[in-house]
């Protein structure tokens, strides 16, 4: 379903449940893994399906997803965790995966998502977001016009570019 301004106005965010498992694994495969395919990245879905459900309903780590109105299907997806920065006197939290169906892109739901994103980490005592794209994914410029900024580059599977930014105090 393409989004109308009535759709688009305010998604809905909930918890992700055992139900929405099979519509995030199909939002993954429409949405990410064009891009996971031309940099060469890693694509097991049983992998990526049975991360999902080892991590539902943990503590500290939080998987949200927003329906379609009138659908099985979802619009996008939200996944992050919280944990002490190694480093610093920082609580990171680490945004694992935004998305958005391609339908849906566009519309502005990837960035009210992070800005809920930023919005929950503040609330649960987080003071940095981190999160890394695979390298050349459009993603990216998606990230530096949300105000992130390049930090470093690993070389874990495909290669990526990592991005950090301070969050803001309200």
């Amino acid at each position: 379903m393409t989004p109308t301004a009535e759709s688009t106005h305010e998604p809905r965010l909930v918890p992700l449940a055992e139900h929405h498992i099979a519509p995030v694994l199909r939002l993954y495969r429409l949405a990410i893994l064009p891009t996971w395919l031309e940099r060469g990245r890693d694509h097991d879905f049983g992998r990526i399906e049975g991360n999902i459900r080892a991590r539902l309903g943990q503590p500290d780590r939080w998987m949200l997803v927003v329906p379609m109105p009138g659908s099985a299907e979802l619009a996008g997806y939200l996944a992050w965790e919280k944990h002490p920065d190694h480093t610093s006197t920082h609580t990171i939290a680490h945004l694992r995966m935004i998305l958005v169906h391609p339908d849906w892109q566009g519309s502005g739901l990837g960035a009210r998502l992070l800005r809920w994103f930023e919005d929950a980490a503040k609330a649960k005592g987080c003071s940095k977001a981190l999160f890394d794209v695979v390298a050349g994914s459009p993603a990216r410029g998606f990230y530096d016009r949300q105000g992130y900024r390049h930090s470093g580059e690993a070389a874990v599977g495909a290669r990526r570019v990592q991005a950090a930014q301070t969050l803001r105090a309200e």
